[in-house]
């Protein structure tokens, strides 16, 4: 299958450059950063009518680091396989572990994604491959953010959306892909 051209762009710039700092999440998120590194700093939030745990995670300035190209992997299984045998997966935070561990560092040379079941394979350098598969119906299943601002996001329903990461308007169009 090859990836419709709206869905295929923002990865083109990625390709054959290696993902690091990738990490396991809350679940079954998996964030891989790409391109350059940047700090991102959130100030300390006052907040009042929240539980006090809340309130003092908040009154924190947060410093994180991200690349000019941030994937996230959200609400979905996934697995990484490299030649075809299973390294790891989202099932627990230790297999999970040891499939982010085993990315990391690599460069990425293509994906696919069938617009029938929602399913991605993002491909990465030495046959290896990180599998998406959706687990609803309905959740965002991935997103690339972008340094101009704009995020590309597939859903379990076989739509995605391309426009600006603070848009609020529906977007939302079939994912379309054709075979060669």
């Amino acid at each position: 299958m090859r990836v419709a051209a709206p869905l295929q762009k923002p990865f083109k710039r990625i390709y054959g450059k290696p993902c690091w700092q990738v990490k396991v999440g809350y679940g079954s998120f998996l964030t891989l950063e790409f391109g350059e590194p940047h700090l991102e700093i959130r100030e300390p939030i006052v907040a009042k009518r929240v539980s006090r745990i809340v309130r003092h995670h908040l009154a924190r300035r947060m410093v994180t680091v991200h690349g000019d190209w941030h994937l996230w992997i959200y609400c979905c299984e996934w697995e990484v396989l490299s030649a075809g045998k299973h390294i790891g997966d989202s099932s627990t935070k230790r297999k999970a572990r040891i499939a982010a561990d085993f990315l990391d560092g690599r460069k990425l040379t293509a994906f696919t994604v069938s617009a029938r079941t929602a399913q991605t394979v993002f491909k990465f350098e030495r046959g290896t491959n990180l599998r998406t598969r959706p687990y609803d119906k309905s959740s965002e299943q991935w997103l690339l953010y972008e340094p101009s601002g704009m995020v590309l996001t597939t859903r379990a329903d076989g739509r995605y959306s391309y426009g600006r990461s603070n848009a609020s308007e529906d977007r939302w169009k079939p994912i379309g892909t054709t075979s060669r």
